[in-house]
């Protein structure tokens, strides 16, 4: 497992956020992996993207301790759901309630991990990779308006790589009094590995060559490092998060 952060080559401050941590259940163990990007200026993104890992905190803490308890619980993929949207509403009352927190908000991509079966919860355009042998997929789909362009048609990849709104996003928490989040069952095989990562990253850093330093480097944390250090050398525009996830 590795994860790291960095501020980049651009922005006077790290709006990101992210986590990685464990509850303990009756079956073992519950693991949850989570990047938030935030987004508003001066500090409010950065208070938009702690409150939502916050917030996936506390849910799972109280599933957790129903878990242990013996109680009957909902499905981890309800239980993402419900965070999600709670931190929804926490997020957009901050923002309605205090002037110099006006429009922020944040993307959120959670993996939780349980019994062998990977969930994932997912706004904005952060992401969720799976690698599984020699391929690596994109688990989640960017809610941004050139994602929908390229949906429909109208743009081709090439495109919206290079398109100047390649970062503006159509679904964030906070922003709304309501959010859909999209959640993923995955059912794990040993040797699979996830990594989610902020736009700062991938989007200077290929899948390919997340795939091809997984394949090379041996130590998570050096791959953390290595592809931090590549989206920097590529010109750090934003704020770079990264976390990898291998199943043993």
């Amino acid at each position: 497992m590795g994860h790291g952060s960095d501020v980049g080559r651009v922005r006077p401050l790290n709006e990101d956020y992210h986590r990685v941590w464990s509850f303990s259940v009756p079956r073992g163990a519950l693991d949850l992996y989570a990047v938030a990007d935030g987004m508003g200026g001066a500090s409010s993104g950065e208070v938009a993207s702690k409150t939502a890992v916050e917030v996936l905190d506390e849910s799972f803490e109280r599933y957790a301790a129903e878990l242990s308890q013996g109680n009957a619980v909902v499905k981890v993929t309800t239980m993402l759901d419900k965070a999600f949207r709670l931190a929804n509403r926490r997020i957009y009352g901050v923002a309605t309630n205090h002037e110099g927190r006006r429009g922020m908000g944040t993307t959120l991509t959670c993996l939780a991990v349980l019994d062998g079966r990977a969930y994932v919860g997912h706004v904005g355009d952060s992401r969720a990779y799976l690698v599984r042998g020699n391929t690596i997929y994109q688990i989640t789909k960017d809610h941004s308006w050139v994602e929908e362009q390229l949906a429909k048609g109208v743009i081709t990849e090439q495109e919206a790589e290079e398109h100047e709104w390649r970062n503006l996003i159509t679904r964030a928490l906070g922003t709304r009094p309501q959010v859909a989040p999209d959640t993923a069952e995955v059912e794990l095989k040993v040797g699979d590995t996830f990594v989610l990562s902020s736009d700062g990253l991938h989007g200077l850093v290929k899948p390919e060559e997340i795939l091809e330093e997984l394949r090379r480097t041996r130590d998570r944390q050096h791959v953390v490092e290595y592809l931090i250090a590549l989206a920097n050398e590529r010109g750090g525009h934003d704020n770079i998060t990264l976390v990898i996830a291998e199943v043993m």
